[in-house]
């Protein structure tokens, strides 16, 4: 029985392994059509604070699943960058769930409920900043049954893949490789007029968990782009 259990956990990884390493197959989209005009222009429009001084701030409401646990909270997001943020979450019944900043100091956890674990909550901070990540340029872009497909090794070292909506060159989902059976996932879904995703939702397998953030402002206050007046 330990043998042939061996062989099924054995067969469940190798199958794992061959799927995260097996490549979207795509076609090169060239860089002056159509398609590209729609997702350069999506990336364009990704928000990101004016300044220092006055950063994004949007309201939410998060479902947390971890080790077998489900949380509900609120709070708020202030953002500047992908990796310049801070944020604020609290309880149905008022009492604080956590609060971190990610900035070029890394991951710092300013507070958390008591009893819960603080390197869950590192987890959730650095995945969020992979989840906000964004292509600088649209070099390599391809065409895939998935839609527009983006993969390149970002600036952390990990490898992304974005895919795009080939109607709207808005971005649907990110994976990023962190490591031996250890891929991010992230879903975006819908977007306000100024270019930030309703929802976002968060799943991460290898570390038993998985977050989703309903953003309760139907839009980012700002100009066109995102930015704070």
């Amino acid at each position: 029985m330990r043998y042939s259990l061996k062989l099924l956990v054995c067969g469940v990884l190798a199958a794992a392994t061959a799927a995260c390493q097996m490549p979207i197959h795509t076609t090169p989209v060239s860089l002056v059509s159509p398609a590209a005009d729609k997702v350069q222009a999506a990336l364009d429009h990704w928000p990101k604070a004016s300044s220092q001084a006055s950063p994004i701030k949007r309201p939410f409401f998060a479902t947390v699943h971890a080790a077998g646990r489900r949380v509900t909270a609120s709070g708020v997001l202030e953002y500047y960058s992908p990796r310049d943020f801070r944020i604020t979450a609290v309880t149905e019944v008022g009492a604080l769930l956590f609060d971190g900043r990610v900035n070029w100091a890394g991951v710092t956890v300013l507070r958390e409920m008591p009893g819960m674990d603080k390197s869950v909550v590192e987890t959730i901070l650095s995945d969020m900043a992979e989840a906000f990540e964004v292509p600088s340029d649209i070099e390599g872009l391809g065409a895939s049954a998935e839609g527009l497909v983006l993969h390149r090794k970002a600036g952390d070292t990990h490898e992304h893949t974005w895919i795009f909506d080939p109607r709207t060159g808005r971005l649907m989902e990110t994976e990023v490789d962190l490591g031996a059976f250890d891929t991010l996932h992230v879903d975006y879904r819908g977007y306000t007029p100024f270019g930030w995703p309703e929802e976002l939702v968060i799943t991460r397998k290898a570390r038993l968990y998985d977050i989703s953030f309903t953003f309760t402002d139907t839009m980012v206050q700002g100009n066109s782009h995102g930015n704070m007046q």
